[in-house]
């Protein structure tokens, strides 16, 4: 089941980079994940510095909540960019959804777009921390979210970002060096 704000084709057949991240369903590596991520955008994007931020931290809350809700310790989550030369961008985590709880894909985006609709009539409706992040900043920062079942991986959180003139700013390049993080976290690179 997919939420998408503007109905358009988001991602079109276009060329650009595929970045694959597999790491241990652990938070060790959250300052690393979140350091590889924002250089890519950086390098790899024209997203304003306002946007790499959101993007940024859309992206955490997924891994976060893949950690968190949806693996066990031992497992792997695998995290993928598509990076397009127009700057759009497609973010996939995927997961093997061993946790105790298991809720299929098109129930959990329907408790998101709940909470998110209870929370745009009343800020103050939702007493507990659970749902606010996904259903606020993931559904409000992305152009569309999905989340899907698969037999590889159990569960997969898929958005794209389309990159638009409001989301402009100037770009920095700056590289990656894959030598600096541990090596749990393995890393690939490929044009597409």
């Amino acid at each position: 089941m997919a939420l998408e704000q503007d109905g358009n084709n988001i991602l079109l057949n276009e060329h650009g980079k595929l970045v694959q991240i597999k790491i241990p369903a652990t938070v060790d590596f959250s300052s690393n994940l979140r350091e590889i991520i924002w250089t890519l955008l950086e390098n790899d994007t024209k997203f304003s510095l306002k946007w790499r931020y959101r993007i940024q931290l859309v992206t955490d809350e997924l891994i976060n909540n893949a950690i968190e809700h949806w693996s066990k310790e031992g497992d792997e989550i695998l995290i993928s960019l598509k990076i397009y030369d127009n700057s759009n961008i497609e973010i996939t985590i995927s997961d093997t959804w061993n946790w105790k709880r298991k809720i299929k894909s098109d129930e959990l985006l329907r408790l998101v777009k709940e909470s998110r609709e209870s929370m745009v009539r009343d800020p103050n409706s939702n007493k507990s921390i659970r749902w606010r992040w996904l259903a606020m900043i993931v559904l409000s920062w992305s152009d569309s979210f999905e989340y899907i079942d698969n037999d590889i991986w159990w569960l997969t959180a898929i958005i794209t970002k389309k990159f638009t003139h409001e989301c402009s700013d100037e770009h920095i390049l700056w590289k990656i060096d894959k030598t600096n993080y541990p090596t749990e976290i393995k890393i690939d690179a490929t044009r597409f």
